[in-house]
């Protein structure tokens, strides 16, 4: 469950710019408590369902209100019609999953609203907030829902790759269009059972896939990655990289994924170590913060400092095409120009991941604070 007492309708760009421990795609104000997910065919019919359109993953936006398009059962499933005003969409022709329940302002706020608004919950109430199982009257029940490419629909509004969309959306819009995608990308590649290769379907609101044959049950996956800002023994320096994939000039935290069996910390320095040939120290690796990734399959990134003890750089593998030690000094300027939205685009100099990257926040963390490891 993701209750919040507070509803962000910032910039996430400009919010993680000013909050420092918050991560882009958290804030997500739904309330998922299992209990809600019924006959998802029997809730979709809700007259107080909202629902949220993809297509190969990208999502419906609205580009003059800047935000994302949530339509009614009754506008998609009895009113629309296709380019020959023929054959009308179905649920069933639809991947659909539950997102939660949350306040109607989430899909009708008037596109003026720009800054923070606070929603507080009465914790004598809070109770009985979450064992109800139908929406408030000031509630919606959110989906979000995959469009087949085959059907040529005429909905409002314009479909969006979720990255390069980030700077125009809000704390709220990014969190929830980040779960439906990671949902949406999970259900699209779990259409089949990985034991005995029949076809599976969606249970429980779309938080589970089962076997057709066998029962197998199928959970929706989420892969943990470590994340780590490597600081010098002098305090003064940390360790970035940059693949050959990278946007020109930008430069990284070391990452990679958790394997099994591994604590994060003897990640952090195995990953370090492949990639950079820098040795940590396991029991100085230090937790920093977490941030959901609906890209790549659905990831969850786990953010640490971490203290070297050898410095000596020895790329083992093409992994990277460079790394170094950064300075105080020159981490601040990498810093400036990922946070200038009117950088020239011609602009040669170093920088980092932009503010809604955990990346980012690692990075400026320590330059403004300098942990204690």
């Amino acid at each position: 469950m993701a209750l919040r007492p507070e509803f962000h309708f910032s910039s996430v760009l400009e919010h993680s710019a000013l909050n420092n421990n918050f991560e882009c795609f958290q804030g997500n104000p739904l309330n998922r408590l299992n209990l809600h997910r019924k006959s998802i065919k029997d809730v979709a019919q809700h007259t107080q369902s909202r629902f949220l359109s993809y297509r190969q993953l990208k999502v419906l936006f609205d580009q003059e209100k800047k935000q994302p398009t949530w339509l009614t059962y009754e506008f998609l499933f009895e009113n629309n019609k296709n380019t020959n005003n023929e054959i009308k969409l179905t649920l069933d022709q639809c991947e659909i999953v539950l997102l939660g329940i949350g306040s109607r302002f989430i899909a009708d706020r008037p596109s003026s609203i720009t800054n923070t608004e606070s929603t507080k919950i009465d914790n004598k109430l809070l109770n009985k907030y979450l064992l109800a199982s139908e929406p408030t009257p000031d509630e919606y029940i959110y989906f979000a829902l995959s469009i087949p490419t085959q059907f040529a629909d005429n909905l409002p509004g314009t479909y969006m790759d979720l990255r390069s969309l980030l700077p125009q959306l809000s704390v709220i819009d990014a969190a929830i269009c980040g779960q439906g995608r990671a949902l949406l990308d999970w259900h699209a590649s779990y259409q089949y059972c990985g034991k005995c290769g029949s076809t599976t379907n969606s249970l429980e609101g779309g938080t589970r896939r089962k076997c057709t044959k066998c029962n197998n049950t199928i959970y929706p996956r989420t892969d943990p990655v470590a994340i780590t800002l490597v600081i010098h023994s002098d305090k003064e320096h940390v360790l970035l990289g940059r693949k050959a994939t990278f946007p020109p000039f930008m430069f990284t935290c070391l990452a990679g994924f958790i394997e099994p069996g591994e604590s994060i910390p003897e990640a952090c320095s195995r990953e370090v170590w492949e990639e950079s040939g820098v040795i940590v120290d396991t029991n100085l690796t230090r937790y920093f913060d977490s941030q959901p990734w609906p890209f790549l399959g659905g990831q969850l990134m786990i953010g640490c400092f971490t203290s070297a003890i050898d410095e000596t750089i020895t790329l083992h593998d093409s992994e990277l095409e460079d790394c170094r030690w950064f300075s105080r000094d020159e981490v601040g300027e990498m810093i400036e120009r990922s946070r200038d939205v009117n950088l020239d685009k011609n602009d040669k100099g170093l920088r980092i991941p932009p503010p809604f990257a955990i990346a980012h926040q690692l990075i400026y963390n320590w330059h403004s604070t300098t942990p204690k490891i």
